[in-house]
């Protein structure tokens, strides 16, 4: 990993702290950006991860862990127990969140081969055994792409996501994730946000909220919804009302922040065909969260 580089996104994000893994052979390494008066203690380092924990200013102390899977399809059980090992060594409330280079299901996959059932299980056991669960997102599903100028090859996959146990989501009620837009990467960055107020005024209650018949064209908005009535009846209060207006309120984000105008989307599409002309490399994997005490 360029040490120039890593110098200069510590300045352009304002994260003057940081951890970083040097790359082992053709891995691009990790790294973990913190602000200042954010207390984060490193547990551990490896070619996988980066570990540590977080003190809140109210002294609750949970887990972050930045998580990079093995690309390589039958080297993903290495992946598989350094979870398993990273869960055994303590019991803060935990959030891990990278590219975990598999997917849970097969939806989460356009293009190219059906991933097999048995390497999903695989993952989706490791993450059971650990007491980890999906948080969901909102924004587009698909957080990877492979830039390839064919239809018949393109492929898109949601291998960037963000788990947590129980206890964390407990402590965090108000998280929201979010697949933001990609700037010089095949990769979506996963957003994660927690603290009051999070998702605005809509979740709030305190601005009115209206369905637009035309986001029912959209390719991504029964995914939206589903996804968000899913995550509300699974760790919220599990009232209908609350489900509701959750659901309003990932619409309203989906709407502002992944559709905008249709100018603005023309736009946004140019610039992609445009970047499809130049080919993009990855050299680095770089995790980092925000938070609200």
């Amino acid at each position: 990993m360029n040490k120039t580089k890593i110098e200069g996104l510590r300045w352009k994000l304002g994260l003057l702290n940081v951890v970083v893994k040097d790359c082992e052979g053709r891995s691009g390494g990790l790294a973990i950006f913190w602000r200042r008066g954010i207390a984060f203690t490193l547990r551990a380092v490896s070619r996988l991860y980066i570990d540590g924990d977080v003190v809140g200013t109210n002294g609750l102390t949970w887990r972050f862990t930045g998580f990079y899977g093995e690309p390589k399809s039958d080297q993903r059980e290495v992946s598989w127990k350094a979870l398993r090992v990273l869960n055994a060594a303590g019991q803060n409330p935990w959030l891990c969140m990278g590219d975990f280079n598999e997917i849970l299901m097969n939806g989460e996959k356009e293009g190219g081969h059906p991933r097999s059932q048995i390497c999903m299980d695989r993952f989706k056991g490791a993450l059971d055994e650990c007491g980890l669960e999906d948080l969901g997102y909102t924004g587009d599903m698909f957080t990877w792409r492979n830039n390839c100028k064919s239809s018949q090859q393109y492929i898109r996959e949601r291998l960037d996501i963000a788990v947590a146990d129980r206890a964390w989501q407990n402590h965090f009620p108000d998280f929201h994730v979010r697949n933001g837009d990609p700037h010089h990467s095949d990769h979506r960055p996963v957003i994660v946000t927690f603290g009051e107020g999070v998702a605005g005024q809509v979740r709030n209650g305190s601005a009115g909220f209206r369905f637009e018949a035309e986001w029912v064209h959209e390719e991504n908005c029964e995914a939206v919804v589903s996804n968000a009535w899913r995550l509300s009846m699974n760790t919220g209060t599990g009232r209908v009302a609350d489900a509701v207006r959750d659901v309003a309120g990932d619409l309203w984000d989906w709407s502002r922040n992944i559709l905008g105008d249709l100018e603005k989307r023309i736009k946004k599409v140019k610039k992609d065909l445009e970047a499809w002309t130049v080919p993009v490399y990855i050299e680095s994997r770089c995790f980092s969260a925000s938070w609200k005490n």
